[in-house]
């Protein structure tokens, strides 16, 4: 794989921002989508930055180990599962640039209504099917599927740690869940695996920073920095 010095530093840049938004605020996952995309065009940016997104969630799960809350998972996979197969045949049919906008105005729509609704710990059964069918779809078409999670568990009023432990068991399951669709689709090869393994004290010391950040903010700052988080990743969704 033939990659400039310059798309070397913003591989760097996206495993850094993986690794810390995935054991602290999360929700702008998505810039480090764009910045692998500028590194490397084409179907090889996915297969590169899902690895990554794997290790990174390895690192959070094994941080936040005593926290999740399994009750809200169990309820999600198999919509989530559901998605990711409907991503899968979608992928090729759907205009990318299409469906980042979709995303984008219901992000911005569950973001309003997060902010409106008091929390509550019993989403409603077809709030549940939504988030996990349309997350699914979202992670196997655009990697975007974080800022959807992020404002649903915001809604459930979690606290900050177990609100990153559930998100972690979440992604790391679901990414896990998408190596065979992806590995099929041509994204991952040989050449994306070894430029990954380059990057893996990258993605740990983003973790490490992500974690002790996340040991000094306090509760309120952590939802207005997650939601902060999301609206501007659905900016980009939307307009960029």
């Amino acid at each position: 794989m033939d990659i400039s010095t310059l798309s070397y530093v913003y591989i760097f840049m996206a495993a850094l921002l993986v690794g810390f938004t995935k054991t602290s605020v999360g929700g702008v996952g998505i810039l480090a989508v764009l910045l692998m995309a500028l590194a490397i065009p084409g179907k090889a940016s996915p297969g590169v930055l899902l690895p990554m997104l794997i290790v990174a969630d390895i690192f959070a799960v094994i941080y936040y180990r005593r926290h999740c809350n399994w009750g809200i998972l169990l309820k999600l996979f198999p919509y989530a599962a559901v998605g990711i197969v409907i991503g899968y045949f979608a992928v090729d049919k759907v205009p990318t640039g299409v469906f980042e906008k979709v995303i984008g105005a219901t992000i911005l729509f569950m973001l309003v209504f997060e902010v409106l609704v008091p929390a509550r710990r019993n989403a409603p059964a077809a709030l549940t099917a939504f988030v996990g069918i349309f997350a699914g779809i979202a992670t196997m078409m655009a990697n975007a599927a974080g800022p959807i999670f992020g404002v649903y568990l915001l809604q459930m009023g979690l606290p900050k740690n177990e609100f990153v432990g559930t998100r972690s068991w979440y992604f790391l399951v679901l990414n896990v869940f998408k190596i065979p669709f992806s590995a099929n689709l041509g994204l991952i090869t040989v050449e994306t695996l070894k430029l990954d393994l380059m990057f893996v004290p990258v993605l740990f010391v983003g973790a490490y920073l992500g974690y002790k950040f996340l040991g000094i903010i306090n509760m309120a700052a952590f939802k207005w920095l997650i939601r902060a988080a999301v609206l501007l990743s659905a900016t980009k969704l939307l307009f960029f």
